[in-house]
């Protein structure tokens, strides 16, 4: 079991990495809703940004809250 402090990083470190998340979200919307031009680099990058923290909340969560199988 996770003793309290490692609990307290993991959770804050959930936390920066779902603001790092809404950034880029906000990001890659903003540049669709303003209908601006981007060249694939720049959109390729976005993507890799954005779908690499959705990978780190998953490791992270999934080491505050293990799955239980019954």
């Amino acid at each position: 079991m996770l003793n309290n402090d490692n609990l307290n990083k993991l959770q804050h470190q959930l936390c920066e990495l779902k603001l790092e998340e809404r950034r880029v979200c906000s990001d890659i919307r903003h540049l669709v809703s303003r209908n601006k031009t981007i060249d694939f680099f720049q959109a390729k990058q976005l993507n890799s940004l954005r779908t690499g923290v959705k990978k780190k909340i998953e490791r992270v969560e999934a080491k505050i809250m293990p799955n239980i199988i019954a």
